[in-house]
């Protein structure tokens, strides 16, 4: 008996449920093992796009066993570790420049707006792409290089001229968090502003 969704579940997960379900009973029903759930990748995959690279193998198993599905416990949990280990690879390539942010180490302005210009390289690609999870993890990564700025700005333990450029610095990702489109034009205004000149004493290019 098909086991019932909680009423809160998005379509597409009743969707993958169903489909996590119909590859395996078009198996014939066998014990689930590595063989069992990369055939249910592969048809996640082919069915939503990147959905393979978005449910693992344990995930899987669990929708299976609530249909009453005989695991092989030991060979899913290898799987599912070598399935992992290979997705934190592919986002660390994916994300790849972005050590500085991913570290939490404080940035000085000419790293923050590399940084930046890095980021928004990505944005523009995953966009392109319709890629909505690395669109939704790079402003993750944003929010949290931004959070750590504004703790170091609050620091009274930090000199000054310090805090002055953390709190730039997260003014930087904020805008470019809002309106990314807009970064470029906006911070070549404000380097040329009297308030940033007074602030940290030239024009920057």
């Amino acid at each position: 008996m098909k086991a019932a969704h909680p009423a809160n579940h998005s379509s597409f997960e009743s969707r993958r449920r169903e489909k996590v379900v119909e590859v395996w009973r078009n198996l014939g029903e066998p014990k689930v093992g590595e063989d069992e759930l990369r055939e249910i990748q592969k048809a996640l995959a082919k069915e939503f796009a990147a959905a393979d690279d978005v449910t693992s193998p344990a995930a899987i198993a669990r929708i299976l066993a609530d249909e009453g599905a005989e695991l092989r416990h030991p060979e899913i949990i290898e799987f599912d570790a070598q399935w992992r280990e290979a997705k934190i690879k592919r986002e660390a390539e994916r994300f790849g420049g972005l050590e500085k942010i991913s570290s939490g180490q404080p940035m000085n302005r000419a790293q923050a707006e590399a940084l930046i210009n890095k980021m928004e390289g990505l944005r523009q690609r995953f966009a392109d792409e319709a890629d909505r999870e690395g669109l939704a993890e790079l402003t993750a990564l944003a929010v949290n290089a931004r959070r750590a700025a504004q703790l170091i700005a609050k620091d009274r333990a930090s000199d000054s001229v310090h805090r002055a450029e953390q709190e730039e610095i997260a003014e930087w990702i904020k805008i470019w968090i809002q309106t990314p489109n807009l970064l470029a034009d906006w911070l070549a205004l404000r380097k040329g502003s009297p308030e940033f000149r007074k602030r940290f004493g030239s024009v920057e290019s």
